[in-house]
């Protein structure tokens, strides 16, 4: 189970271990124990993939095995480094930050005794999985041994049963605590052997849910991904669950979880080897947009990258989205062993946070940006990678604005409505009405609103709401000094909110986290004027 908390516990290095044991029930740490001690003898050269804050490299290390250990979380390796310092093993274990489809730009094949790994697996994709047990295979010596413990989905009903009712409270918190998730392997011990390897469970714990398998590599294995002859075919199709589908990602673009495209590598139409290669975020209502452009236009391959479920643009301006996630896609989907060319087609709106000259110097690919719209790609395609002006310009049409004000709405729509209930219960509906109206009112006047930035046009929409207000009032409401002065503070910062929150969803503007200072400055100032205000009246 301990898995589900891994992203949580890595925010927190130190506290890390105490986590996973207190997770698997005691299980993990007398495992790594048993490992180090059945499975490493002085001497050997041992990989560990996913080492974490080093546990058991410090383990190995005390056997006398050379060790060298991988992370691609920078704190994690941190945390590792100084408990092997304070071991006296730094000379012993040399770390890395590395990530798992690095291996072999880094190693050469034959070089270790042992490869092993400890709750990293579950974290990867299945593609990723299939490539770093191909790397292992390779990174093996013909009498090294693989050992993987992870965390699996038992065999049996009831034992499957026990295990989904004691993950599905972890699932909830994790998500709640980190917005994320693990998967448990499923059938892993077929996928160790289609990769090379003839494997098998030696130990089993918590029902089966936490399993070390053993491995062996098998001399002259082909790797997996020169067994894979049928890549799946993405088509447009309008079903109940695409529509479902879709009012979810239309009301719900702002908090996880996102629908999620799996990763990996796709056919759209008919391809050959000469057809041109696209490659995507994995949040699904972007692939689905670009399948219902291309499908029935457009003869091609389709690379899903890890996004985390996040659109490209604001993936890759968040960091979420990167060169390294491109670099990863290419080498885990096997795209380069059904293309005769190295042509890859990025979307123009990842250029924010994708380091376009990195993956041609590391991958040998040649990166083309495509247009900003989807449906323009059928023709810049056909126009041999060339891009007009048109498809380079960046648009934030009403369409697209009803569409984010409608997410924004809901978002902060179910927020109020909970603050609401439990402070201003008979204030909610008039609060949540007020900001449904304020935001399509913004969506639609957007543009035209003064000022560059969203908290300029958050203060123009405050002006503008104030004195709709005031003229109400004036004309025909006549409403009582305390009362205006309230309705006053309320719709005029919540339209100012609206503006400044608008900004991180609109292409044409940068979602600057220096926002959240003001806007925080300005909610604690709008508290006080209203005390002091009922204090005075």
């Amino acid at each position: 189970m301990a898995t589900v908390f891994m992203k949580w516990l890595e925010t927190s290095p130190g506290d890390y271990d105490r986590g996973i044991q207190l997770l698997t029930w005691g299980r993990l740490q007398p495992l790594k124990e048993r490992i180090a001690a059945n499975f490493i003898q002085p001497e050997m050269q041992v990989l560990e993939i996913g080492c974490g804050t080093g546990t058991l490299s410090l383990l190995m290390a005390r056997r006398g095995a050379h060790v060298t250990a991988i992370d691609a979380s920078v704190g994690m390796l941190a945390e590792a480094e100084r408990k092997a310092a304070d071991a006296g093993l730094s000379e012993a274990i040399t770390f890395h930050n590395l990530d798992v489809t690095e291996l072999s730009d880094h190693f050469e094949p034959g070089r270790f005794d042992v490869v092993v790994s400890t709750l990293a697996f579950s974290e990867f994709p299945p593609e990723v999985r299939r490539f770093a047990l191909n790397e292992a295979a390779q990174l093996l010596n013909p009498d090294g041994r693989l050992l993987i413990a992870d965390e699996m989905v038992p065999a049996g009903f009831w034992a499957k049963l026990l295990f989904w009712l004691v993950r599905l409270p972890l699932v909830i918190v994790t998500w709640l605590l980190t917005r994320t998730t693990t998967t448990p392997l499923r059938d892993f011990l077929q996928t160790v052997a289609q990769c090379g390897f003839v494997p098998a469970v030696s130990e089993s714990h918590l029902g089966g849910s936490l399993q070390l398998i053993t491995a062996r590599p098998v001399a002259g294995a082909e790797p997996a991904q020169k067994l894979w002859q049928a890549v799946p075919r993405l088509r447009h199709r309008v079903t109940l669950k695409t529509l479902l589908l879709d009012v979810w990602s239309y009301t719900n673009r702002i908090s996880p979880p996102y629908a999620k495209q799996a990763t990996g590598l796709y056919r759209i139409g008919h391809p050959t080897p000469k057809s041109p290669v696209l490659l995507t975020g994995n949040y699904e209502l972007t692939v689905r947009r670009l399948v219902r452009q291309l499908d029935g236009n457009v003869d091609c391959w389709l690379v899903v990258a890890n996004s985390r479920g996040i659109n490209v643009w604001c993936a890759a301006g968040g960091g979420h989205f990167s060169a390294e996630d491109v670099i990863s896609a290419l080498k885990t989907s096997g795209v380069a062993d059904v293309v005769t060319h190295h042509a890859l087609i990025l979307p123009q709106l990842c250029a924010n946070g994708v380091d376009g000259w990195k993956i041609r110097r590391e991958t040998g690919w040649g990166v083309h940006w495509g247009p900003v719209r989807a449906a323009d790609i059928p023709a810049y395609l056909a126009a041999g990678r060339k891009k007009s002006l048109d498809m380079r310009h960046v648009a934030f049409p009403l369409k697209d604005r009803f569409e984010m004000a409608t997410a924004m709405n809901v978002f902060y729509g179910i927020i109020l409505a909970v603050v609401g209930v439990i402070f201003w219960r008979s204030h909610t509906l008039a609060v949540l009405a007020a900001m449904t109206v304020l935001g399509y009112v913004y969506g639609i006047f957007q543009p035209w609103l003064p000022g560059r930035d969203g908290l300029e046009k958050g203060i123009g929409l405050s002006a503008a709401t104030l004195l709709g207000l005031w003229i109400w009032s004036w004309q025909w409401a006549n409403l009582p000094p305390v009362t205006l002065f309230n309705w006053s503070l309320g719709l005029g910062v919540l339209a100012f909110f609206i503006g400044a929150e608008f900004q991180g969803m609109n292409p044409l503007l940068r979602g600057e986290q220096a926002n959240w200072t003001i806007e925080g400055v300005v909610g604690l100032a709008t508290l006080a004027l209203y005390g002091a205000g009922q204090l005075w009246m």
